[in-house]
């Protein structure tokens, strides 16, 4: 392990790891390691009781490794969760932008188990319609449920397969907040799963396409399916037929390189044989007679491996 270079004790470095490893899935109250509605004082408490365990300036002088850049981490984010679960806008704002996080805090009644709520005036019901009205148009609060209602119609898109829209979505909810991790996370899994689909259907248009004997069509499909998912060695393997027949030596070498290198193509024989036959025919015999030797080792009794074996490489 990495973290193996740093100076802490196995006890301080599994802490620091196990509150690393929670930071981005767990709520402000959960850094602090209290429960959801604790008082401002006791998210001032646990806030001076992290920090005696977490300040940077507490490891000063020791060599942390790969930890220092986790320490900082945690400790901006219970800096984070002290400042925003003490200020009463900034704290009201954020229970209202995680509804689940409210609903938890809304039964919490503190160290006094036996503490009621008690009714509340018509006074203070007006005070706290006013006091919403204020929050809504509070800049964090606005932020906080513009970037929900992003992420939310996202996770909708994507749970119908529709990532393009997704993305989309995703993109908005950056440009409210760039440095939201859960976001970025969304993004990259949404861009990856929008090139399988784009890739997929690509391949189908090539598919319907050489039906209609288009092979023109055909071709540009296959390439556009190879560019979104370059794992897709079907895609390359057909570009590379089509491309040889086309009499583009050069680009069907390239598209059939590309067949044996995509994941799940290495190991196909055909692969393999086709790509040896095209780099034979542009004078490449050393480097040809590699992949026919590897097609050999695959599959010995292959029929394209009987064919060729003696015809270009004799023994």
């Amino acid at each position: 392990m990495g973290d193996e270079k740093s100076e802490l004790e196995d006890s301080r470095r599994a802490e620091i790891l196990a509150l690393d490893a929670k930071i981005d899935s767990s709520n402000l109250f959960e850094i602090l390691g209290v429960a959801a509605g604790a008082s401002p004082d006791e998210v001032r408490a646990a806030f001076r009781e992290a920090s005696r365990k977490f300040h940077p300036d507490r490891f000063f002088g020791k060599n942390l490794g790969p930890l220092g850049a986790k320490v900082d981490r945690i400790f901006k984010k219970l800096v984070e969760a002290n400042q925003t679960l003490t200020d009463t806008d900034k704290r009201e704002a954020y229970l209202v932008a995680n509804p689940f996080v409210r609903a938890a805090a809304r039964g919490y009644t503190g160290s006094n188990s036996a503490f009621k709520p008690a009714e509340r005036t018509e006074t203070e019901e007006a005070r706290d319609a006013e006091r919403r009205a204020r929050l809504a148009r509070h800049p964090y609060l606005a932020k906080a449920t513009k970037l929900n209602e992003y992420v939310t119609r996202a996770r909708e898109l994507v749970a119908r397969g529709e990532f393009s829209q997704a993305f989309t979505q995703l993109n908005q909810a950056a440009q409210v907040d760039a440095q939201n991790a859960e976001v970025k996370a969304m993004l990259a899994d949404v861009r990856k799963k929008a090139d399988l689909a784009r890739a997929e259907s690509s391949y189908a248009h090539a598919m319907e396409a050489l039906n209609r004997e288009d092979r023109s069509l055909a071709l540009q499909a296959l390439r556009s399916a190879v560019a979104a998912n370059p794992n897709h060695h079907k895609a390359a393997h057909k570009a590379a037929q089509l491309l040889e027949k086309a009499g583009e030596g050069k680009e069907a070498t390239s598209y059939a390189q590309k067949a044996v290198d995509a994941e799940g193509g290495g190991n196909n024989v055909e692969y393999r044989m086709h790509l040896a036959l095209l780099l034979e025919a542009a004078g490449m015999k050393a480097l040809a007679k590699k992949h026919f030797d590897r097609a050999q080792k695959l599959d010995p009794n292959h029929p394209e491996v009987k064919k060729h074996g003696k015809k270009l490489w004799p023994f």
